[in-house]
């Protein structure tokens, strides 16, 4: 039963981060057509990302043990009840909005997930031979199904240029590979009736730099599987407070983001409706709204490595403009698809990556929702909860690694489980090192907001650097 479910909606995503832009069918750039249709986009985009700050909202997830963030932590390492560890990862859905008769205008947006609560970040694990990928689109071909762990050993067979990868490895396989990490969430997109939405998962690694990855991944749609190396540098947006990677479709060599329409209306265009069939029911367990984002770590050079990362979300925002409740839910399944062609599809980039065996792989499995407002009703919340749990009721475990102690499961890391001392003596080095400055002017900040004990809270690298802003 759990691989024929598994299988048969060809589970396909994991994020974090997603960058999502209007797109007209008729034009080849990410801008608005007309400027009561950008007017009206930018507002679905605004009250979208008002879904983290919706009390209602809030509290309709937090019924079924759910959280409304616009930061998941996507971890293949955290320390026991930390929010830092030795391979940390967040995804964004970024939201990206260009004006078509303002070439200067461009604002990122976050947008919603809805998952368990990120400081716990329950998980299950699942066996790899149960997730179903498709491909061939790398190399323009007919597509065939294979699984993840066929694809983690002969990865090279999977590539567009293999010979980017200079001494291949045979396989990405580790001896822990039974089993792998698996999460799951909803993100929203924001698609008004009769639009599309061109996007793409973001991530970004605490660990990574450039020439020196920590993480392979793998993003896996109905379309095809797409594999990059995260370096935190190609892909990236100039602006916005959310930093990452943007990851991308692999047509056939080429880069394309990832698209997202109203089930109902491509159900419509392609005259797939059933009779005596709804179009929800009929695309509930389809896969057409799942994408999977796979995370391999991989080995790193020794030098800079560092134990860092993960988001403090209360250093976010103020209270947002209430929302238009007046309005009622128009949440409905978006099906993912792909764009136009943007430039070369980079694969390994000529590193000779190497398969880290103390880390397991994690794959995210994301359900992609439509909305116009960021309005969603219990009906909506019930559901979502239900995706999300069918997934976990597929695992042998359900526990959270990060506080809920040794579970003994194979997918927890090897190595040092808790935050170690020298922390803060890694983060001045990179502190001093970035910004070109001494820690003296920091440290009277830090003591000014976090107090005397600032060594002794719970902090991570982005949240240090959004509360030192003002002197970088």
């Amino acid at each position: 039963m759990k691989e024929l479910f598994l299988k048969s909606v060809l589970f396909i995503l994991g994020i974090s981060v997603l960058s999502v832009v209007l797109y007209s069918q008729d034009r080849d750039e990410y801008s608005i057509a007309d400027q009561r249709t950008f007017n009206e986009y930018r507002q679905a985009i605004e009250r979208t990302a008002d879904m983290v700050y919706d009390q209602s909202a809030i509290e309709l997830a937090s019924r079924y043990g759910l959280d409304i963030v616009d930061v998941t932590w996507e971890d293949t390492g955290r320390y026991y009840n930390s929010s830092v560890g030795p391979n940390i990862s967040d995804m964004t859905i970024q939201v990206g909005l260009q004006d078509r008769d303002n070439r200067d205008f461009f604002e990122v947006t976050a947008m919603p997930v809805i998952r368990f609560p990120n400081n716990d970040d329950l998980s299950t694990d699942l066996d790899p031979r149960d997730f179903t990928l498709l491909t061939g689109n790398e190399k323009g071909e007919d597509l065939k199904r294979i699984s993840l762990y066929d694809f983690l050993e002969s990865p090279g067979d999977f590539l567009s240029d293999p010979d980017s990868w200079p001494g291949l490895s045979n396989s990405l396989l580790a001896p822990r590979d039974s089993k792998v990490l698996v999460s799951a969430q909803a993100c929203f997109l924001p698609i008004p009736s009769g639009g599309k939405a061109i996007f793409n998962p973001v991530l970004f690694n605490y660990q990574s730099y450039e020439k020196n990855p920590a993480v392979l991944t793998v993003l896996a749609t109905r379309e095809g599987t797409s594999v990059t190396i995260i370096d935190n540098v190609r892909d990236t947006y100039d602006g916005g407070f959310f930093r990452g990677q943007r990851l991308f479709f692999n047509r056939n060599g080429e880069k394309a983001s990832l698209t997202g329409q109203r089930q109902s209306e491509f159900f419509r265009e392609n005259n797939s409706g059933q009779s005596g069939t709804s179009s929800a029911e009929a695309g509930r367990e389809s896969g057409l709204n799942m994408v999977l984002l796979i995370q391999i770590p991989l080995k790193q050079k020794p030098q800079r490595r560092g134990f860092f990362g993960g988001w403090m979300e209360e250093s976010a925002m103020e209270s947002a403009v209430p929302m238009a409740m007046e309005k009622s839910s128009d949440v409905e399944n978006a099906v993912i698809g792909s764009g136009p062609v943007e430039g070369p599809f980079i694969e390994i980039d000529g590193l000779k990556i190497k398969r880290d065996p103390d880390f397991p792989v994690r794959v995210t499995v994301q359900f992609y929702k439509a909305t116009s407002n960021g309005i969603v009703s219990e009906r909506d919340i019930d559901e979502i909860a239900h995706q999300i749990r069918k997934v976990y009721s597929q695992g042998d475990y359900v526990s959270s690694l990060v506080t809920g102690g040794g579970a003994g499961r194979v997918t927890e890391y090897s190595g040092l489980k808790v935050q170690p001392p020298f922390w803060w003596r890694d983060f001045w080095r990179r502190f001093e090192k970035n910004r070109g400055m001494d820690r003296e002017d920091a440290i009277i900040r830090l003591l000014e907001l976090l107090g005397e004990d600032y060594r002794d809270r719970e902090v991570s690298e982005l949240y240090l650097r959004d509360l030192l802003s003002d002197i970088i």
